[in-house]
């Protein structure tokens, strides 16, 4: 029986092990590990970049909204019978939808 016949057995000790574990990964694995980290920071730097520009494009539209916002109090405050009488019209479309949908 040739040497390469027989079962490999494991290593009698840890440090053994570890070092058997060590010879056995290719040298190009150490090398991979700093590009890596470089696609982790590149990475990491790219989503710090697109969390900034969507947290400018929230403040936009917050204040976008707003301003909306602000001018639709001011146009109720100088149109109230106006605003009464739309809302009475919406709400009045909507429950002859409604009423037509559920009892049809």
């Amino acid at each position: 029986m040739d040497n390469d016949d027989k079962p490999s057995r494991p290593a009698s000790s840890p440090k053994a092990a570890s070092s058997q574990r060590a010879d056995a990964v290719p040298n190009g694995l150490n090398q991979e590990r700093i590009p890596v980290t470089e696609r982790t920071q590149d990475t990491r730097e790219r989503l710090e970049d697109q969390y900034h520009q969507i947290e400018q494009q929230v403040d936009q539209t917050r204040a976008q909204l707003q301003e909306f916002n602000d001018k639709a109090v001011t146009f109720i405050r100088e149109n109230p019978g106006w605003c009464v009488i739309g809302a009475v019209a919406v709400g009045y479309v909507v429950g002859r939808m409604a009423s037509r949908r559920w009892l049809a």
